[in-house]
């Protein structure tokens, strides 16, 4: 390798230098002494570079999905589990059946049997055993034989009597002891379509309308702004048009202690609000209200003198069905009992009315345009 030398050019500004120069003489700067060549290093001889090595995995090809097959082995017979310390359940014994009887009754195996008059026996009677040579030698005892049939008689005639006497004691008991009541059968008025009133006869129809002639009925049909009243496919159809509104069609007649039923329903998919029954009404100021809503709640209300009394809160029960029901009010003095779909639902006292009108009445909640369709009213006297 050559000694270092002094270099041809400034390194500061890069001017050509000569061989004395110790100063740069366009910038001033110090020239070194010497300056060591540049070493360039070469690598041994390799090849040239090789592309990337992707490592692929010697071929196999796919293994299945393993298997695992259990050993072979016969099959086992159905286990019988056999309780421990107990003998091997013995062949079911067959039922036991008596020997073949001829009619009538066994002879008593302790009498001996009446003479055969002559008529040679194939074989012993059943149920006795046969007698021996020296009993057939000996002569029948008849008087024995008769004391025995005569006494048996005379017990068998007492048994009878006595039995006539039980059945005759019994039957003039049952004649002369026992009162029966006849049910009596109730048969509604025909009330043509409408309402009517039938004869008031032991809890008889005072009142029945199921909508399908509106000439025999005594609602009436209107409309305006707030609600509609229109008979319809056999149905008295209320809708009310307004929210948080309660309408109402009363029924001529004034009544104490009736029960009253109204069947109804609802479209599916209407808006919130309740089917009513108006009973004991005064005035529009003075009325219960009975309300059952679409969405499983009834409540008992009392309106008096405009003022709103709640006597039973809203109450969810799960006999309401949202579409279709059946209340009912039974009504006995102050005690008023409510029914939806033939349940009880609760019962309470009031004695702020005691006699009133009836009315059907729909409730409608936050929004408007529910429809009731009413399908018969019932009332009967209690």
């Amino acid at each position: 390798m050559s000694e270092p030398q002094r270099p041809s050019f400034c390194p500061q500004c890069g001017h050509q230098l000569k061989a004395d120069d110790r100063f740069c003489p366009e910038c001033g700067a110090r020239v070194p002494d010497k300056v060591a060549p540049p070493t360039t290093i070469l690598p041994p001889d390799q090849p040239a570079a090789a592309p990337p090595t992707t490592i692929i995995p010697p071929e196999r090809p796919a293994a299945p999905p393993t298997t695992i097959i259990p050993p072979e082995r016969p099959a086992a017979p159905p286990t019988t589990v056999i309780p421990p310390d107990r003998p091997a359940a013995a062949p079911p014994t067959p039922p036991v059946i008596p020997p073949a009887q001829s009619a009538g009754s066994p002879p008593d195996p302790f009498i001996p049997p009446p003479p055969s008059y002559g008529i040679p026996a194939s074989s012993p009677p059943p149920y006795q055993i046969p007698a021996s040579a020296e009993r057939q030698a000996a002569p029948p005892n008849n008087k024995l034989i008769w004391f025995l049939i005569g006494g048996i008689g005379l017990l068998l005639l007492i048994f009878i009597g006595a039995c006539v006497f039980i059945v005759i004691s019994l039957s003039s008991f049952s004649f002369s002891d026992v009162t029966v009541t006849p049910t009596p059968v109730i048969v509604e008025p025909s009330t043509s379509g409408g309402g009517a009133v039938g004869s008031v006869i032991g809890g008889e129809i005072v009142f029945r309308d199921d909508f399908e002639n509106p000439a025999n009925s005594n609602l009436g049909t209107s409309e305006d702004n707030s609600a509609r009243y229109a008979y319809e496919q056999g149905n008295y159809v209320i809708e009310v048009k307004e929210p948080e509104l309660l309408v109402w069609a009363p029924i001529d007649g004034s009544y104490r202690n009736v029960v009253i039923e109204v069947s109804y329903s609802i479209p599916r998919n209407s808006p919130g609000g309740a089917a009513g029954l108006i009973f004991r009404y005064q005035d529009e100021d003075n009325f219960y209200l009975f309300s059952v809503s679409n969405d499983g709640y009834y409540a008992l209300e009392l309106l008096e003198n405009n003022q709103w009394v709640t006597l039973i809160d809203w109450t969810q029960h799960e006999a309401i069905n949202p579409e279709n029901n059946r209340m009912r009010v039974e009504l006995r003095g102050d005690e008023i009992t409510l029914y939806v779909n033939d349940r009880r639902l609760e019962q309470t006292r009031d004695p702020t009315f005691t006699r009133g009108e009836v009315g059907l009445a729909v409730t409608s909640f936050n929004e408007s345009g529910i429809i009731v369709r009413f399908d018969e009213i019932t009332i009967r006297e209690r």
